[in-house]
C-alpha cells in the first residue's frame, strides 16, 4: 500500500532515515500498488522523491548520528526540520530538486504501462547539462526567498561521470557552482549535492 504521510513524518537519526528510504524500495519490490504509485508519484510519492530521499543522503552526510530528522509535507517553506541530541531543533532544510517534471512524468507513466521507461539516446553527461538551465533557473526562484533560519540543499540528479568524459563533467559542476554562487541566497547555509555523492558547501 502507498506511503502515509504519518510514515513518511515519524522522527528518525540520518542512518534510520536512509534505512526507511531503503525500505520502501524494497517494499515496491513485492507491492505492486506501491511501485505504481511511485512510477506515478501519486499520493506522496511526489514529495518522497523529490523530498525525503534526498534529504536522507544529506542527513547522513551533514549531521550527527544522534540528531532527529523530521520531514516535514506541506506549504510551510522547508522540507524538514533537524533536532538536536536534547530535542531541541538545530535548523530548518529546504530541498531544492531541480529536474524536467515533465520527463519524469513520461518515464513514470511508461513504467506503469510497460514496465520499461526512460530510454534516452546521447552521450555520456547529457543528462546532465539538460539540467544546468533548470538548476539556474531554481537558484533565481529561491534567491528571491528568505532561507535565513534554514539550509537549503540542491540536489543534482545525474549520473555520476563516465570514464574519459571526466573533463566535460567537471566543467558541468563549475558551471553548476558558479550559478549558485552567483544567486545571491538569503541562507542560513547552502550545500549541492554532487552525482558523485559528495556534499558540498556553496559560498552564497
Amino acid at each position: 500500500m502507498p506511503l502515509s504521510i504519518q510514515e513518511i513524518q515519524v522522527p528518525r537519526t540520518p542512518t534510520e532515515l536512509l534505512a526507511f528510504v531503503e525500505s520502501v524500495r524494497e517494499r515496491a519490490k513485492t507491492d505492486a500498488e506501491l511501485r505504481r504509485a511511485g512510477h506515478l508519484r501519486t499520493g506522496h510519492l511526489k514529495e518522497f522523491f523529490d523530498e525525503v530521499v534526498p534529504l536522507s543522503k544529506f542527513a547522513v552526510a551533514v549531521y550527527p548520528c544522534d540528531y532527529k530528522v523530521c520531514p516535514i509535507l506541506g506549504n510551510q517553506g522547508y522540507d524538514a526540520e533537524i533536532h538536536d541530541e536534547r530535542g531541541h531543533i538545530f535548523e530548518r532544510v529546504e530541498i531544492a530538486n531541480p529536474v524536467d517534471g515533465r520527463a519524469i512524468a513520461e518515464t513514470g507513466r511508461e513504467l506503469a504501462k510497460h514496465c520499461i521507461g526512460g530510454l534516452r539516446v546521447g552521450d555520456p553527461g547529457d543528462d546532465l547539462e539538460d539540467l544546468i538551465p533548470i538548476i539556474e533557473r531554481t537558484a533565481l526562484k529561491k534567491s528571491v526567498k528568505d532561507y535565513s533560519d534554514a539550509t537549503v540543499v540542491f540536489n543534482v540528479s545525474a549520473c555520476p561521470p563516465f570514464k574519459g568524459f571526466e573533463r566535460r563533467h567537471e566543467e558541468q559542476l563549475e558551471r553548476i557552482s558558479s550559478a549558485l554562487n552567483a544567486a545571491g541566497f538569503r541562507a542560513k547555509r547552502v550545500y549541492v549535492m554532487l552525482p558523485t555523492g559528495e556534499v558540498e558547501r556553496v559560498d552564497a
